[in-house]
């Protein structure tokens, strides 16, 4: 999911260390590079939160003008399931498909906690740009 803020005056720099607080908070391995436009932040191996993939954030723009984009990357998002689905049912591996659906689950609570306290950064780090 990718959002979008305005107006904000986020030194961009401290608020991806804030970010990556986060995900150390909940036992990830941690990536954080500098790209073009701003920083990417890889998460993954966390044995607090079972994920089939990594975390990808992405924090583009300026400081009064920026975006996060905040997804799961693996191979398994790029083709669909439908097939996977029907073969393990058939042949009994219904145990791919749980592990499948108890990832998908955790990232969707990881993901909306991950917003919660991307808002109280926002609020804390706000006008905090250097002019």
């Amino acid at each position: 999911m990718e959002r979008r803020f305005t107006n904000e005056g986020i030194n961009l720099a401290s608020f991806t260390d804030a970010l990556v607080d986060f995900f150390v908070a909940k036992n990830f391995e941690v990536i954080l590079g500098e790209t073009e436009k701003g920083f990417q932040i890889l998460a993954y191996d966390s044995p607090q939160v079972k994920l089939n993939g990594h975390v990808s954030v992405r924090i583009e723009g300026e400081k009064n003008d920026f975006k996060v984009d905040f997804k799961l990357s693996n191979d398994s998002n790029k083709r669909s399931w439908f097939p996977s689905y029907f073969l393990t049912t058939m042949l009994g591996g219904g145990y791919f498909l749980v592990k499948k659906f108890k990832s998908d689950e955790a990232f969707l609570k990881l993901e909306k906690e991950f917003w919660i306290y991307l808002y109280s950064i926002i609020s804390d780090l706000k006008y905090s740009a250097k002019e």
